[in-house]
């Protein structure tokens, strides 16, 4: 059995309100990768303070790790984001 649910054609304004709502995912996920880079630094500080024996540029080579992880997938969501935008816009 099939159900067929006929949809009409997306309007103008209905891909610029889906074009809007994928920017805000866009920019929620940026800020939960935000979040879990704010982590990852607090552990390794935390890591540092607990066992001095680590080494600070150990610690730091971690940060610069981290962060490097963190812009690539930024990066990464900005690119999909604008790439969802143009599918929308185009469908």
């Amino acid at each position: 059995m099939q159900l067929i649910i006929p949809l009409p054609p997306m309007t103008k304004e209905t891909r610029l309100e889906n074009q809007k709502r994928a920017k805000e995912l866009g920019e929620k996920q940026k800020g939960v990768v935000r979040n879990i880079r704010q982590e990852h630094l607090k552990l390794i500080k935390n890591e540092l303070k607990q066992d001095p024996g680590i080494g600070k540029d150990a610690a730091t080579r971690a940060e610069k790790d981290v962060e490097k992880e963190m812009k690539s997938t930024l990066e990464e969501v900005d690119r999909i984001t604008e790439q969802i935008k143009r599918d929308i816009m185009v469908a």
